[in-house]
């Protein structure tokens, strides 16, 4: 029963996040914005909200914000968030001993870069929005057009000095720990954004080729069985070999 009102809390928030990056959509659409800009508009309107409510439900409201998020990286903060979350799982019915292990795994790979997974989340709510609130809208007003197909979007060449940049900072020893955190998290959102459009890159390569709707679900199901960087740097390679020979006319950067 626990389970079933975590899944069904879980499925509300998914629901709220996803219709006030809609709502943010729609105004971005109404006013004639450029997809990037409507995509940034519903992630952007997301993560500030979900900024407010974190700022608004920390353990001390009279403490200063940024205090707080510097407290969120101590051992002491991750210790006590774990007791409350451990606790949960056990009663999910989870083996304490995998749980145990799990520990390190969940604060280097989760915790700590939270910020990030939330950066990513909002920017993927913010694309589908963009494409569903698209579909709509297009067929109920001339002043929307339809979505630009997933597969013609293309990552801005710049934002690759910012990946390498992230990736350097990340190896450099001595640095200290925020850098190494700071590392981290810009590595998880810009390796996400580079993923997309390695998928934008796969959409496009299976459309020219004209494989059948089943192939192309099976194709897609392997892909995400594989590192997930395998597709990304499909799209840092892009750079230099344009794969879809698109850049000259100049489409729509995805960002």
């Amino acid at each position: 029963m626990e389970t079933l009102v975590v899944l069904f809390i879980q499925l509300a928030v998914t629901i709220f996040f996803f219709a006030t990056a809609s709502l943010a959509v729609i105004w971005a659409l109404v006013r004639g914005f450029r997809p990037r800009s409507v995509v940034l508009t519903g992630a952007g309107t997301l993560g500030l909200m979900i900024c407010g409510l974190l700022i608004l439900g920390r353990e001390n409201p009279k403490e200063n914000p940024i205090l707080s998020f510097q407290n969120y990286f101590s051992t002491a903060q991750f210790e006590k968030d774990w007791d409350v979350n451990s606790k949960t799982a056990l009663k999910m019915n989870v083996p304490a001993d995998k749980l145990a292990a799990f520990k390190d795994q969940y604060r280097k790979y989760f915790y700590e870069l939270l910020p990030s997974w939330i950066g990513a989340g909002c920017l993927l709510y913010g694309l589908l929005a963009y494409y569903l609130v698209s579909y709509v809208l297009s067929r109920l007003t001339q002043r929307v057009p339809k979505a630009m197909p997933f597969k013609e979007w293309v990552i801005p060449e710049p934002m690759v000095f910012a990946l390498i940049a992230s990736g350097a900072l990340k190896v450099i020893p001595g640095l200290g720990e925020g850098w190494d955190l700071f590392a981290g998290n810009c590595l998880v959102i810009f390796g996400f954004i580079y993923v997309l459009g390695g998928f934008s890159i796969v959409a496009f390569l299976f459309n020219k080729w004209r494989l059948p709707a089943t192939l192309r679900v099976l194709s897609y199901l392997i892909l995400v069985q594989l590192p997930l960087e395998t597709v990304g740097v499909l799209a840092v390679l892009d750079i230099w070999f344009d794969f879809r020979k698109i850049k000259s006319n100049k489409p729509e950067i995805m960002a």
